[in-house]
């Protein structure tokens, strides 16, 4: 057959009726015309891009038609005294077929192109041989029996050799679409679980976010560049505005990435609003926190912080640095004035006392701005892998005026990283000391 024959039968029909598919049943080959007729119109409708609708039509006439033609073939091997065996593994067949259809009559919606490429095959290949053999030995035995010839119906009983190549390549057959299907069934319930997946992300995104996201951080004292490295973010930044010129700043970073680190997070934030809100010590705010992270973290799970308390009446602040990098304190003129190196262990992994709770103790002038940054800022690396690091952020926010950093230290990251993609969080906070 010439290459464009066959793309013309593929499109136009799938079987054609021959005599090499008579049984010498009348009622039998007509009905296996038929069926013959319906797969051809499943085929033809399929390379026009029928609908999923469309196709279930012809799919739901395929699955009644089938039932009621294997039943007329039950109903003829129970009327006479077909042999047992012979019939058996014919129903079984039958019942096999008629599984394979509807399996793909569930399957059809999800994946329509697969599933009619693959049930057209498997209909070519199965009814053909399962016309020329199973039915052919069928009608031989049912002609034999009909006409009174019990010799011949025995001798076509008993041909085990024959019987069994019959039932191996029917089994055959059965096995490749089962196989086919059950790969068919396997993609649909992951995508099934996949999309539940996305489903309870996207809430729990949106609830994780409703908790780091509150309006303190639209704070004119505040400027943020926030970029998770997924969905969900293990840094945490926070910001309370107290009562009397009172200003808290939180920097946090969980350990880990993703929903893990996140949900590690939250204890964190919901302390920290809580207490700041009611003006409570830095001492004690991190006292309960870490309280909190010891009582439900497990071993090996810390979250390293950076907290800092702006009293804008006084001019001074209190900084406690527990596993984060170093935190700047830039001055009215742009200069770095001094460098918080983390003094404390992170969060979560020791019981807090007078010494764990310890702060520095400093003073500010009116336009200063303290710098906070989580390690996914100064560890992310280029192509080469050479990191951001510390000095390449602080040239940046040392050549820019103080409104003007944030877009410096962008500029300069992606100047620096290029092509490469961050591989952790990135949080940079930037707080203004303001009289008010």
């Amino acid at each position: 057959m010439h290459e464009n024959d066959w793309d013309l039968m593929t499109t136009a029909r799938v079987l054609s009726w021959s005599s090499q598919l008579e049984t010498g049943l009348p009622d039998v080959d007509s009905q296996h015309q038929r069926l013959i007729d319906i797969i051809n119109e499943l085929g033809r409708m399929h390379a026009e891009g029928a609908t999923v609708e469309e196709l279930l039509i012809v799919f739901a006439e395929l699955r009644n038609y089938t039932v009621y033609h294997f039943q007329h073939e039950a109903d003829l091997m129970e009327s006479l005294p077909v042999n047992e065996a012979n019939k058996a593994a014919h129903l079984r067949a039958h019942q096999a077929f008629v599984d394979r259809i509807e399996k793909a009559g569930e399957l059809i919606t999800t994946y329509p192109d697969a599933v009619v490429d693959n049930l057209l095959a498997f209909l070519v290949k199965w009814l053909v041989h399962h016309i020329t053999g199973v039915d052919a030995r069928m009608a031989r035995e049912i002609i034999a029996l009909r006409s009174g010839d019990a010799g011949r119906q025995n001798g076509i009983a008993e041909s085990p050799l024959h019987e069994a190549l019959v039932d191996t390549v029917s089994d055959l057959y059965d096995s490749l679409g089962t196989r086919t299907f059950e790969m068919l069934e396997l993609n649909r319930q992951l995508q099934a679980y996949h999309d539940k997946q996305e489903e309870e992300n996207a809430l729990t995104h949106d609830i994780i976010t409703g908790l780091v996201q509150r309006e303190e951080l639209s704070n004119s004292k505040l400027h943020l560049w926030f970029s998770p490295a997924a969905i969900f973010s293990g840094d945490i930044v926070a910001a309370v505005h107290g009562t009397k010129g009172r200003f808290y700043a939180l920097m946090a970073d969980a350990t880990g990435h993703g929903l893990v680190a996140a949900i590690t997070a939250l204890p964190v934030l919901s302390v920290f609003y809580a207490l700041a809100e009611r003006g409570c010590p830095v001492g004690e705010i991190l006292a309960e926190i870490n309280r909190n992270l010891r009582a439900v973290l497990p071993t090996g799970r810390f979250v390293a912080a950076t907290m800092t308390y702006i009293d804008c009446v006084e001019r001074t602040a209190e900084v406690w640095n527990g596993g984060m990098p170093e935190l700047l304190l830039l001055g009215p003129d742009g200069r770095l004035m001094r460098t918080l190196v983390s003094s404390q262990l992170p969060l979560g992994i020791v019981d807090f006392n007078a010494e764990t709770s310890a702060t520095t103790q400093i003073s500010w002038e009116a336009g200063s701005q303290f710098v906070m940054y989580s390690d996914g800022l100064i560890e992310a690396t280029n192509t080469a892998g050479e990191p951001f690091g510390v000095e390449r952020l602080k040239k940046a926010v040392l050549a820019a005026s103080a409104d003007q950093r944030i877009v410096a230290v962008k500029a300069a990251f992606a100047s620096h990283v290029g092509a490469a993609v961050p591989h952790d969080d990135i949080s940079l906070m930037l707080v203004d000391c303001k009289n008010s």
